[in-house]
């Protein structure tokens, strides 16, 4: 069995996997013990004793002063913003943006079995609020022999900020800490986490001015948002241990079949180390989903991307569909 571990002076991560193994990963587990937060990615629900994560935690500490800060770094990482000043009352977006060496990647708001979701913890002004994280659309990536989803090259996210109607006379500064996973698809390369703080300073004014180049990669990003598909019905139902997803274009366009066809959940309901079948039959597509052995015992909705690799027919070739279902 292969461990990597990567400390910080608060946090013990550890990454547990074999590539040959042929048992399923299980879901990562996060808990503080002793100050210390410890995140585990592990083979078998019953290795998940407090026996070994004892044993697990004492190794991480053992080992926190021989990993340091050795290393290496994967990723290029910088907050943007797309204005210079900032107005009273004004909502504006800033952007983690995240460039990764070659074949390696990061992951979305729902990595799948395996992997972990970049984060922001953010520390504003008074008065400032922050929104979620807006997620561009994923892809397949792979860590090791297990299928993911997430970013292979570059990946801008997005956040919007709003000021309060009263600032400060000259500059605020926005702070945020940002968390990562990123990985490679050989073993050798591993997975290495990623902490940051982060900060961006903007001046204050009557009437904004706009950052031009933060600008113009948000308005790139943002284009790679999902959109909204109209024209087409959705259904969803379960059906043993399986999510059945149906969808048919109201206009009766036919959905061409393709094995790249691809469901990816915001909710982690679903392995992703089964495959899902899709068929279309008499014009309405359906697409198996595997309901992963960690998911809720109920699973009231549906909620993610539809990818279809050739474009959904009458939507000038977009090729994700949103979906949000209640479950019948």
């Amino acid at each position: 069995m292969h461990l990597s571990t990567f400390v910080t002076k608060t946090s013990a991560i550890l990454f547990l996997y074999s590539p040959l193994a042929s048992n399923l990963l299980c879901k990562l587990k996060t808990q503080k013990h002793f100050g210390l937060e410890v995140v585990i990615v592990y083979e078998n629900k019953d290795i998940y004793s407090m026996k070994n994560f004892l044993y697990i935690l004492l190794l991480a500490v053992a080992t926190a002063s021989a990993v340091g800060t050795s290393k290496p770094d994967f990723l290029k990482h910088r907050l943007l913003s797309e204005i210079k000043t900032v107005a009273p009352g004004q909502t504006f977006t800033v952007a983690l943006f995240l460039d990764h060496d070659e074949t390696f990647h990061t992951y979305w708001q729902n990595p799948g079995t395996v992997g972990l979701a970049t984060s922001l913890e953010w520390n504003l002004p008074t008065g400032f609020k922050a929104g979620p994280i807006q997620w561009q659309v994923p892809g397949k990536v792979k860590m090791v022999i297990y299928d993911a989803h997430g970013y292979n090259s570059d990946a801008t996210l997005l956040v919007d900020i709003t000021a309060p109607e009263t600032l400060p006379e000259d500059e605020v500064k926005l702070e945020a800490k940002a968390v990562w996973m990123v990985c490679g698809p050989e073993p050798k390369q591993c997975c290495n986490m990623g902490f940051k703080n982060l900060s961006l300073k903007l001046k204050t004014s009557v009437s904004t001015e706009w950052d031009e180049a933060g600008r113009s990669q948000i308005a790139e990003a943002r284009r790679r948002l999902p959109q909204v598909l109209d024209g087409w019905e959705q259904t969803a139902k379960l059906i043993g241990e399986k999510v059945v997803l149906s969808v048919r274009n109201a206009k009766g366009l036919p959905v061409p079949i393709d094995k790249k066809l691809y469901f990816y959940s915001k909710l982690n309901h679903f392995t992703t180390l089964v495959e899902q079948e899709s068929e279309v039959e008499r014009n309405e597509l359906r697409i198996s989903l595997p309901v992963a052995d960690y998911a809720p015992e109920k699973i009231g909705e549906l909620v993610g991307l539809l990818f279809h690799p050739r474009g959904w027919p009458g939507t000038n070739g977009k090729k994700y569909m949103p979906v949000s279902l209640s479950l019948k």
